[in-house]
């Protein structure tokens, strides 16, 4: 008899890895995958709960999918974030949640077969090798690491997937060469903190042996970084990014410019520090630069935000991502008293991302009459007689895309994983159009 299995992913790209794991391992005991929770035998729920917003989502999520276990479905298994921040009160959250047939937590997603199957798989076995992707697709995250040793003051992941755990190298490559073998053409290389891989282990610019292994797997074209944090971002990294197969994208996620909100955050970098390897960073030809930010910080002033502001107009980022604070119980900033009101947050996000759209806007007009080699990733769920793609400045799934044109071609459609020549004829703040060059799609 034919199992269904319906799995649904939320939060980040190391969920989705995960997701796609326990993917890998439900395949390899007979399950096929469904688009239709109401002909699935089993649900696979993985969580997000870094924000009380996503546990809220997960939440909701949750309870509309149990109402399948009504019909067809006879197993709904939650796993991720939400039972890793909820397990010291796992029986509390049973109790709450009493159609979760088992809860399985982020150090937990070998454990999948035997919660949907009663199987218990060889402990020996490395399970990130039995990894599955739900669809063919152009790109692919690896987690390089799990867990974190930083204790920024804000911030839930290391109480949720603990300590940093750098997975080994071999471990990796193998991961890879199946991914390339599935038609992965990129690699985003993600972690909770991707220049602190190795550290754990011993290895010194572990992140750069991890690089070059990866740079050698035939199929792979383009390898991106993704999560690199401001710290242990050495030397020898510096002068790798752009070369090879490295993009030169670099995702530096830094919260905030002004000293006394670095310091109350826990970052243990200092704004000279920052801006020194901005500017370093600034030297590599054609570098695309992203960061995130937070707004709304206990203490954060008028004064603050103005000079964030004005920070931002002076680095010019390509990319730039701003959260409104979360205030999360059990963190130290969560736990202050002058938190700012919800309101003041959302103003705050809304000037510094306008700030950002005229940087973007400018940024991305300056494209207009370039020719870039772009990878196609498929149709667009917008316009779905629309191919689209990403140029090297375009990481999946959080920067825009481009829009391709095969009007002025006289060539044959390209399929995901192609690379295509396309002349960029029309920007917006964040996507591209482009004309496709008359040529065949390049099958790298």
């Amino acid at each position: 008899m034919k199992k269904n299995l319906h799995i649904l992913s939320l939060g980040c790209p190391k969920a989705r890895v995960d997701t796609e794991v326990m993917l890998g391992q439900l395949r390899k005991t007979g399950w096929s995958l469904t688009p239709d929770p109401e002909r699935a035998d089993a649900i696979v729920i993985n969580t997000c709960a870094f924000l009380q917003e996503s546990i809220e989502e997960s939440i909701d999520e949750i309870l509309a999918y149990a109402d399948y276990k009504r019909g067809r479905c006879k197993k709904l298994i939650v796993a991720g974030c939400l039972p890793s921040r909820f397990e010291a009160e796992m029986d509390d959250l049973r109790s709450s949640l009493p159609e979760v047939d088992e809860f399985l937590t982020t150090r937990q997603i070998d454990g999948i077969v035997h919660a949907v199957d009663g199987i218990y798989p060889d402990p020996d076995r490395d399970y990130f090798l039995e990894r599955e992707l739900a669809s063919k697709q152009s790109f692919a995250y690896l987690k390089i690491s799990e867990g974190c040793n930083r204790r920024c003051s804000f911030c839930t992941i290391p109480s949720i997937r603990g300590k940093q755990v750098s997975r080994p190298l071999e471990s990796l490559i193998r991961e890879a060469e199946g991914l390339a073998a599935a038609g992965v053409k990129e690699i985003v290389l993600v972690a909770q903190e991707l220049t602190g891989y190795g550290t754990d282990i011993g290895l010194k610019d572990g992140i750069i042996q991890v690089i070059d292994a990866i740079e050698k797997i035939d199929g792979i074209e383009w390898i991106r970084m993704l999560y690199a944090y401001p710290w242990n971002f050495s030397d020898a990294l510096l002068e790798r990014v752009g070369q090879g197969k490295l993009l030169p994208y670099v995702d530096i996620p830094l919260q905030h410019v002004s000293q006394h909100i670095l310091d109350d955050m826990r970052r243990h970098v200092t704004r000279d520090e920052q801006d020194r390897l901005l500017r370093r960073l600034r030297d590599i030809p054609g570098l695309v630069l992203r960061t995130s930010l937070i707004a709304g910080y206990p203490g954060e002033t008028e004064d603050d935000v103005d000079e964030l502001i004005d920070w931002i107009r002076e680095i010019r980022f390509d990319r730039l991502g701003v959260f409104v604070y979360s205030a999360e119980p059990g963190t130290p900033a969560g736990d202050r008293a002058d938190q700012i009101p919800l309101e003041v947050r959302q103003a705050r996000r809304d000037r510094i991302m306008e700030a950002q759209q005229e940087i973007s806007a400018s940024m991305m007009q300056d494209l207009v009459g370039d020719h870039l080699r772009v990878l196609v990733d498929g149709y667009s769920p917008e316009h779905e007689l629309v191919l689209t793609g990403r140029y090297y400045g375009q990481a999946p799934e959080v920067d825009g895309q481009v829009f391709l044109s095969y009007e002025n071609c006289d060539c044959d459609m390209a399929e995901i994983g192609d690379f295509v020549d396309v002349e960029i004829v029309e920007a917006t703040e964040y996507d591209l159009v482009g004309n496709v060059i008359d040529g065949d799609a390049e099958e790298a």
